[in-house]
């Protein structure tokens, strides 16, 4: 009998091309020196060059992720006692312990996140703090900027990106840190 495929991540991405434009003032001075109305400012619309939204979810089997992630690490929060699910053998609605979002801190030294060779099948970094970081997919070379509050997500090919390869760090010439939250998954 075949291992079921128990675990899948359903993501999608929605990207809205916009210009600003400027409004029409219908603001009016009335006798008495109060204006009423609205007064001219800028707005942004549907690009017109571009005309369309773009965006899209994953379809069919998703990304089928590994059953057993083996450990807790493969996600930027930690469990309140950071143990196998299987050995959980709480209720879920008498037990008051609560999951950390603790983020990953993050210097300007390229630090791996996830250790282990397994090939990665999706990943998504998000930058919670406020200095841009850098993302390395396979050796040092750092390929994607991260601004503070953005985020990136992807399936990848898992035979040339595994966890050992995924690194981030802040910008090079930076001495400052940011942090992170993220999803790893073999």
């Amino acid at each position: 009998m075949a291992t079921p495929n128990d675990r899948r991540i359903v993501y999608g991405t929605f990207v809205v091309p916009q210009i600003a434009f400027n409004t029409t003032s219908t603001e009016v001075t009335r006798e008495e020196g109060s204006t009423a109305g609205t007064a001219a400012y800028e707005d942004w619309k549907l690009d017109t060059t571009v005309a369309k939204r773009f965006g899209g979810k994953s379809t069919g089997d998703h990304v089928q992720i590994t059953h057993d992630q083996a450990m807790d690490g493969w996600v930027s929060f930690i469990s309140p006692i950071d143990q196998l699910w299987e050995a959980v053998d709480n209720v879920w609605n008498l037990d008051s312990t609560i999951w950390n979002q603790e983020g990953f801190g993050v210097t300007h030294t390229l630090t791996t996140i996830r250790s282990g060779s397994d090939g990665v099948k999706f990943l998504y970094i998000k930058n919670t703090g406020t200095i841009e970081c850098e993302l390395a997919l396979e050796g040092d070379e750092r390929d994607i900027l991260i601004p503070g509050g953005a985020s990136v997500s992807m399936r990848t090919n898992s035979s040339s990106v595994t966890s050992a390869t995924v690194k981030v760090a802040t910008a090079a010439s930076s001495g400052n840190t940011t942090t992170i939250e993220y999803i790893i998954a073999i």
